[in-house]
């Protein structure tokens, strides 16, 4: 569990979640919508699926909404939601159970999580324990929003000069970057004068 922590593209696992619902133009892509979507998406981050994903998924969607509210307060730089925290407090606290240590003459020793508790339960525990170890990182001011209002996309930015502004260059970056462009070209419009007939 604890090594499952990390995302795509060595983005946190909890940015890799918030993603999972985000905006072309204005119009919401929703990656999760379904079972066997969410079902897909866990097995692309090797990631247990729950055993009833039918049962767990109006669960999932409502604790990917407080992960946005506090990915975005972060991202502005604002307070973190009451709300939002106190569900993630929530989601640390449900499962009960112990740590163990698992191959620990091996290549490679992890800590592993012991529970019954139920794997939606779990998962909502390592999303928030993502967020809460992302909180205490030296990558936490460099979480960002695509610079594109319609987008919504999150990202840490790990270029050398934290001067990253779009979810992916080839999309959001391209597209506002030749509508601006566009906008330069286009000549103030002149008004004909005309003389009265008479």
């Amino acid at each position: 569990m604890l090594d499952q922590l990390a995302g795509a593209d060595g983005q946190p696992l909890f940015v890799d979640f918030v993603n999972t619902l985000h905006w072309y133009e204005g119009a919401p892509i929703e990656l999760i919508g379904t079972h066997a979507e969410f079902a897909a998406w866990l097995s692309d981050h090797a990631l247990p699926p729950p055993e009833d994903v039918t049962g767990c998924l109006p669960e999932i969607h409502r604790l990917r909404a407080h992960v946005r509210g506090v990915t975005e307060a972060l991202a502005r730089r604002h307070g973190l939601p009451e709300a939002d925290i106190a569900a993630l407090h929530g989601a640390l606290s449900t499962p009960t159970g112990s740590l163990t240590l698992v191959d620990a003459d091996g290549a490679q020793p992890h800590l592993s999580f012991a529970t019954d508790a139920a794997a939606a339960a779990v998962f909502g525990t390592q999303i928030a324990l993502s967020v809460a170890l992302f909180l205490r990182s030296r990558l936490r001011h460099r979480l960002k929003l695509c610079a594109n209002p319609g987008c919504g996309f999150a990202f840490v930015d790990t270029s050398a000069n934290a001067t990253r502004r779009w979810c992916f260059m080839r999309y959001c970056g391209n597209r506002l970057k030749v509508r601006a462009f566009r906008r330069r070209q286009v000549p103030g419009r002149r008004v004909r004068s005309r003389t009265p007939r008479g």
